[in-house]
């Protein structure tokens, strides 16, 4: 049996729509069919873990509902927030260009956009602390199915510390943006941990 790591289906911030907030981006109606296909090509499944964002509890929906299930929500589990919320509230990825590639030209895994932002510190602590978790988890789904809905931010980092575990650096950071640029990770992408 297996541990799924699953990034979410396609949302309408992947897709330039406009958002409220980063937690309330919901699926695109692409999105939606994405996630009635992953349903379907996934073995039986016995729990999901979510984050407390919209589009990975839209993401399961299928599931638990085909499993009568209800999914966990795990507070480390969202993406990497560092752009203010206020700052980005109805705004779409055209509008927040230009502050996405001021904070990645900085370089500063210790700074903090605002208040109601992460630092990459923050992230990888948070992302650390997951890992932690799933190979806890990993012991106890050997006879179970269990998928994980996250994110590709969050996803990029947890596969990079899984494969080549190391401390906190500006180095990390740095090939942390190269792969999401050269190698993101697709909506609905499974891995197995």
């Amino acid at each position: 049996m297996s541990v799924f790591l699953i990034r979410h289906a396609q949302s309408e911030a992947n897709v330039n729509g406009r958002t409220r907030s980063h937690a309330a981006i919901a699926l695109s109606e692409q999105g939606k069919q994405q996630a009635k296909q992953l349903c379907e090509a996934l073995p039986p499944i016995d729990h999901v873990i979510i984050s407390k964002y919209q589009r990975t509890y839209q993401t399961a929906q299928p599931i638990l509902y085909k499993y009568q299930i209800t999914a966990e929500v795990d507070n480390n589990l969202h993406e990497f927030s560092y752009l203010s919320e206020r700052k980005c509230a109805n705004t779409n990825l055209d509008d927040r260009r230009h502050w996405v590639n001021a904070y990645w030209e900085r370089m500063d895994y210790e700074y903090r956009d605002s208040d109601d932002a992460e630092s990459f510190t923050d992230f990888y602590l948070r992302v650390q602390l997951f890992h932690e978790k799933i190979k806890q988890l990993a012991e106890v789904y050997v006879e179970k199915n269990l998928v994980i809905f996250t994110h590709g931010q969050f996803l990029q980092l947890l596969l990079t510390l899984k494969h080549e575990p190391q401390p906190l650096s500006r180095e990390l950071m740095q090939n942390f943006r190269l792969d999401l640029i050269h190698r993101p990770i697709q909506n609905t992408a499974i891995f197995l941990f």
